[in-house]
């Protein structure tokens, strides 16, 4: 037998191991202590290392070298935390020792609670109590570091680091060269400094063995050493009971195993592809059969993949406490685990068995759309992501460099958004915060025309035909109106009579602005009654629920109907008055009527096509209010696109020259949901999905190059995934609504949606759109 002899040799890194030192040698020792085999498997101290090489902690000074504590490899109890073995089986606090030693920056006490690890008596207490177990996968330090903090007993630097990073196929061309690297990174985050309000222990390490490194045992044996040198508490292998022998000969070496049955990823091809394993009686049998050897071989925990629910139950029966680890096994096991990526939506959607707790990939795709389109545009980096020079300094290199150096007139601005113009706070999609486009700084021309306005332009006067979108400067924080110098005065208005006497009454040379609404009135309702206020002097609103434009399987006998609330919200608003009529004053001979008004123009399209006689209702109502009421100005909301266009084309084709019509932005919710009576009827689960609907509209106009055809198949496939239902997503002009070709030019577009949104039965119905505006 060769004589065994140890060497404390320099790794990568700046780390320090034990090896053997010769290869003709064994890996270990045959015989020795467990203490003294644990060396084997932790980094080595630095300043030890570098005396036990060169006689010295400083390899290269003159001064005599500082004796160390304790020179025998197999020391006490103070030697073994000294090699961290604490972290392996739950002891003391276990250093943190990397290339440069102990973590600086911490005082010893908060070091020491950073330290604290879990290890195996942890994790058999934890089961002891029934709590069941938690292990992700990391690949690198943040992913790492954020699974630290969330409290998980268990990570696992998988061999799907192939496909969730190195961009494989599959797990077969990860080598133990890639499984180093991401082990020692990943060990850094797990060691990190984490905060106070983290108070769980630090979790166990678990380092995948990669294909082809365990054929043959010695090579295991030595790969195996590799990782625990690396930082792994553990390592696991995939495969039944034919690695028993392995799995024993590494447990005598001191290196835990946590086994892997059921779907192996490294040999799906022979298990006929990722598919389900143990779905007969028999096969079910021997997966039992390879826990139960497994187990009896040395390993400590055992990962069960893509098995019916009652094989992850009878396996977990079968071998009692020991953990067992399920993904895609059910929830009759010990605990669970799951890649990462599939957790966070970073690859799309996920596995069946799993779940996406979170699409980071959504929000990763908009922040750096944002940031192209930021930069693209200047607006990204703004005065306050740079730093200027003194102006002292700044004026002696201008002297210096004078064609060089910019000059003072044009030094950087800040740059003016749509967001510091808008009355709606920022979009927040899954946590990120982005500024939505608004319409409001658009002018709707009669040729149908979107052009940018100026920020303080609004067309007021009578006889203008065109309509003009208020200002959303004017709309900003308190629209520019004070409530408390408001009148509390509010006539109502409850007959066709009422109205003219009211009408009649007004003084010459006072305007009247019209608001026609249907009640139910929300923060976008008054948002028009604000605008109406800047056009007129009188301000007109009419609550009528218009039975012509209801189907009949349309929800008219259920619509909301909220009069005094109504009243109360306008008169806190400052409206003049508000007419209130009956169906039967409007309709005198039955909804809809005789004569009614017929907007062929936008028959089969979009909104009109799902509602066909809707638009002819609309407008009916609409002529028959405006001749009642006689308007100066009527303010409409931009939500409703379609019924702007209907409205804007009848005073057009009608020759209505004495009536300007205005066009408020959309108003939303914080999170970006257009603001609607029918919001009320959402759901706690529909609500929480129907801000992805405005979210979908700008990331789709938003993007480089979009096209109307990019835009359509974009929100249709993003909406879809969110389990709604898309009635459609129209991209048309705003003339007559026509849909525009799919290569065509994307701007001065109409851009809406509808979608249905169901849940315990119920379905409610949202529309919502947006307007790219006209090129200059």
């Amino acid at each position: 037998m060769t004589a065994f002899s140890a060497a404390i040799r320099r790794a990568p890194g700046g780390m320090f191991c034990k090896t053997a030192k010769s290869q003709a040698m064994t890996a270990l020792p045959m015989q020795t202590s467990v203490l003294n085999m644990a060396t084997y498997f932790q980094p080595w101290p630095k300043h030890r290392s570098e005396f036990i090489m060169y006689g010295s902690r400083r390899p290269f000074a003159s001064s005599s070298p500082e004796p160390p504590k304790q020179t025998s490899l197999e020391g006490d109890a103070t030697q073994h935390d000294a090699f961290g073995l604490g972290s392996l089986y739950g002891g003391g606090g276990g250093s943190s020792v990397g290339p440069h030693g102990a973590q600086g920056g911490m005082d010893a006490k908060a070091a020491a609670v950073a330290a604290k690890p879990l290890g195996l008596a942890g994790l058999r207490r934890r089961l002891e109590k029934g709590q069941k177990l938690s292990m992700v996968t990391a690949y690198d330090f943040p992913s790492a570091r954020l699974a630290r903090q969330a409290g998980v007993e268990l990570v696992l630097v998988g061999d799907s680091i192939g496909n969730c990073r190195l961009g494989l196929a599959d797990t077969v061309g990860v080598t133990m060269e890639d499984m180093l690297r991401a082990t020692t990174a990943v060990k850094r985050g797990v060691d990190a400094q984490v905060t106070a309000s983290t108070a769980s222990p630090k979790p166990l390490l678990v380092g995948d063995m990669p294909f082809g490194t365990y054929l043959i045992p010695e090579d295991g044996i030595r790969n195996a050493a590799s990782l625990r040198i690396a930082g792994a508490d553990m390592v696991k292998l995939e495969g039944g009971r034919h690695l028993a022998p392995l799995v024993k000969s590494l447990t005598m070496a001191g290196i835990p195993v946590m086994s892997h049955i059921g779907l192996e990823p490294q040999k799906a091809l022979l298990q006929g592809g990722l598919r389900m394993q143990g779905t007969t009686a028999k096969s079910a049998v021997e997966l039992i059969e390879d826990a139960k050897e497994l187990i009896a071989a040395g390993a400590i925990a055992l990962v069960v993949e893509c098995v019916p629910e009652e094989v992850g139950f009878a396996v977990q029966a079968s071998i009692p406490g020991v953990p067992v680890i399920g993904i895609g096994a059910g929830g009759h096991v010990a605990g669970q685990v799951l890649v990462c990526d599939d957790m966070l939506g970073l690859h799309g959607s996920p596995p069946s068995f799993a779940k996406m707790f979170a699409d980071v990939g959504k929000a990763s795709a908009i922040a750096y759309a944002t940031y192209i389109k930021e930069v693209r545009s200047g607006e990204f980096p703004a005065r306050k992501h740079s730093r200027q020079m003194k102006p002292e300094e700044l004026e002696k290199l201008r002297e210096l460099l004078p064609a060089e150096v910019l000059p003072s007139s044009c030094a950087p601005k800040e740059t003016v958004t749509a967001a510091a113009f808008s009355s709606s706070p920022p979009v927040d999609v899954n946590g990120m915060s982005f500024a939505a486009p608004r319409a409001g700084s658009f002018e709707f021309m009669p040729c149908g025309r979107f052009l940018q306005l100026p920020k303080s332009s609004n067309t007021s006067a009578a006889a203008v035909r065109w309509i003009s979108q208020a200002s959303p400067a004017a709309l900003n924080g308190s629209h520019g109106i004070s409530y408390s110098s408001l009148s509390p005065s509010l006539e109502q208005l409850a007959s066709i009579q009422d109205l003219r006497s009211w009408r009649g009454a007004v003084p010459f040379g006072r305007k009247v602005a019209f608001v026609p609404t249907m009640g139910n009135l929300h923060e976008g309702h008054l948002e028009l009654v604000d605008e109406a206020r800047k056009h007129a002097e009188e301000v007109l609103v009419s609550i009528f629920v218009n039975p012509a434009q209801f189907a009949a399987h349309e929800d008219l006998s259920s619509y909301p109907r909220t009069l005094q609330e109504d009243l109360e919200k306008l008169r806190a608003r400052g409206a003049t008055a508000v007419f209130t009529p009956q169906p039967e004053s409007i309709y005198p001979r039955g909804s809809p009527g005789g004569t009614v008004v017929v907007p062929v123009f936008v028959e089969g399209k979009s909104e009109a096509a799902f509602r066909p006689s809707h638009f002819s209702g609309v407008a009916t109502v609409c002529l028959k209010l405006f001749n009642l009421c006689k308007p100066d100005a009527v303010i409409f909301g931009q939500k409703d696109a379609m019924q702007c266009v209907v409205i804007s084309r009848m005073l057009e084709d009608l020759w209505l020259d004495n009536i300007s019509m205005h066009v408020v932005p959309t108003s939303r919710e914080s999170d970006g949901l257009a603001r609607s009576s029918r919001n009320s009827y959402l759901k706690p689960g529909m609500r929480q999905k129907a801000p992805a609907i405005y979210s979908a509209l700008c990331r789709a106009t938003g993007a480089e190059g979009a096209t109307p055809g990019s835009v359509r198949t974009f929100v249709r496939k993003d909406l879809e995934l969110e389990g709604m239902e898309v009635s459609y997503v129209s991209v048309a002009d705003g003339l007559e609504m026509a849909e525009k070709s799919d290569d065509a030019e994307l701007a001065n577009s109409v851009v809406s949606i509808a979608c249905l949104l169901k849940e315990d039965g119920q379905t409610v119905r949202l529309i919502d759109n947006l307007i790219v505006p006209a090129k200059q």
